[in-house]
Order: C-alpha cells, then structure tokens, then sequence
C-alpha cells in the first residue's frame, strides 16, 4: 500500500536488469545450444513470456524469454533438455533443487 492506503502496481524489472543485479528476483535464461525449439517451455510459461524464434542452430528454432518473465521457474523444470536456466540477480546460476522447491510451492506441494 501507497501513503494513501491505497494497493500500487508493483515495480517493473525486465530480465536483463533483474541478471545484471539491479533487480530482486532470478530470470530465465535459455542455453542455446541445448534448446531443441521443441515448446514445451512456451505452453508451460502462465507469464506467456516465452516465443519459439528462427536460428540457425536448428530446424524448428530456439525459445526466446522476453521482458515480462517473473523468474517463476517453471519453464526451467519442465524443459527436458536442461535447456532453461534461472539466473538470480547476482549473476549465478539457480540450483536445480532450488527450482524444484519453488515449483512445489507454485503448485501447492509445500
């Protein structure tokens, strides 16, 4: 709540600022060269952050993560090539069980 007791929009971070450490919460980051475009992370992201671009790398191009991602996590375990990773906002990678933990409390498991 504001001054005025009023409920504010929270603060806009885009991915990028939330990596370089400027921001609070970890972003995704896909692994170009494990990625298979095979989008799974697109129908799985509840942000819609998510699109399949051309490349050169493969036939059916690689995920893209745009700035309205909110380092959900979710794309980073459901992708089955390891091809998503959480950045947090110091620059290191998120642990995978950190993912896990996360995503069960996402999904009610506690």
């Amino acid at each position: 709540m504001d001054t005025n007791g009023k409920i504010g929009m929270p603060e806009y971070t885009s991915p990028m600022e939330r990596v370089s450490g400027t921001g609070k919460r970890a972003a995704a980051r896909v692994i170009t060269e494990l990625c298979t475009g095979c989008g799974i992370c697109v129908k799985t992201c509840p942000s819609n952050c998510i699109t399949i671009v051309e490349s050169e790398l493969n036939f059916t191009g690689i995920a893209k993560v745009n700035e309205m991602c909110t380092g959900c996590n979710i794309c980073a375990i459901d992708c089955p090539w390891s091809g998503v990773e959480m950045i947090n906002p110091d620059g290191t990678r998120k642990d995978i069980n950190q993912y896990e933990k996360q995503l069960n409390r996402l999904r009610g498991y506690q």
